[in-house]
């Protein structure tokens, strides 16, 4: 009864449209064992706790490759200590799959063709229920290709079966008091990559440390660098912080930071920081 009247405090909270869509989330996960594909971002955060909550068991999975900084795992490690959850760090290399390394329009399918089937193998070994995957219902709006690997393989997606989106995802963690409810998105370093331009690791590297230098020194919460052609980096900040970093100092630290890195032009997109950015490009061909 205690349990119970807790859980009403909470959801009196969030409007009746949303605590609705919690209540059906939550009745989804009774007497069912469950694998939540994790990440530690926002989504995949909030399916583990409440899959820890109110499944019959729950096994989270971490993919641990050079498309992630090595601090996100750090981070999924620490979330799962604090609230318990058995937690498996899976290894791969998407780099030895030479479809992916050409980076076709539907790079994204093959990776995630790869990874679900890695994790429904360690579902079947186990004799788990049902692998969960936190997309929402704002994915469907950008071009995802990685959405098709997930009704091919039978994936579960309970934010998109539920209609809840990416702020009501951040509301009901701020209600369950989780940490990562102002966490910034994040997505693969091969993402910063335009199509058809080959990944492979020099180009991951200089991603990732050119993210990092800009992240730790500036104290940055949301950015992208873009690799294109001819080593040229595209620096994607949010609007209010472009004119706080972009400096006569700080531009020559770039500058110098980015050289040392291996890129030969360095630019600053003034459109700002957006997800998908690189898929411009595929609406700008459809429209000609």
């Amino acid at each position: 009864m205690l349990h119970l009247f807790i859980f009403i405090r909470i959801v009196m909270d969030l409007s009746k449209k949303l605590e609705t869509k919690l209540n059906n989330l939550i009745a989804f996960f009774k007497d069912i064992r469950i694998v939540v594909a994790f990440s530690g971002g926002v989504d995949s955060s909030l399916l583990a706790f409440l899959s820890n909550k109110y499944a019959k068991e729950t096994l989270l999975v971490t993919e641990k490759s050079i498309l992630y900084p090595d601090e996100e795992i750090e981070l999924t490690s620490e979330f799962t200590k604090k609230y318990n959850i058995p937690h498996l760090i899976l290894e791969r290399n998407p780099l030895k799959d030479e479809h992916f390394r050409v980076n076709p329009k539907n790079r994204c399918y093959i990776c995630k063709t790869g990874l679900y089937k890695d994790i429904i193998k360690i579902k079947e070994e186990r004799n788990f229920d049902l692998i969960l995957d936190g997309s929402n219902v704002d994915d469907l709006s950008d071009y995802r290709p990685g959405m098709q690997a997930l009704k091919e393989l039978n994936i579960t997606t309970p934010y998109i079966d539920f209609k809840i989106n990416k702020q009501e995802i951040r509301e009901i963690c701020k209600y369950f008091n989780l940490e990562v409810q102002s966490k910034p998105s994040m997505a693969c370093f091969s993402s910063r990559i335009p199509y058809d331009q080959d990944i492979n690791e020099e180009k991951l590297d200089m991603i990732r440390e050119a993210e990092k230098f800009l992240r730790n020194t500036y104290n940055l919460n949301q950015l992208r660098v873009r690799l294109h052609e001819g080593k040229l980096a595209r620096i994607e900040l949010m609007p209010e912080d472009i004119m706080r970093v972009m400096t006569n100092e700080n531009i020559g630290k770039i500058k110098t930071k980015f050289k040392q890195l291996g890129f030969c032009y360095i630019t600053i997109d003034l459109e700002g920081f957006r997800s998908g950015s690189l898929n411009e490009v595929l609406t700008f061909n459809e429209e000609d």
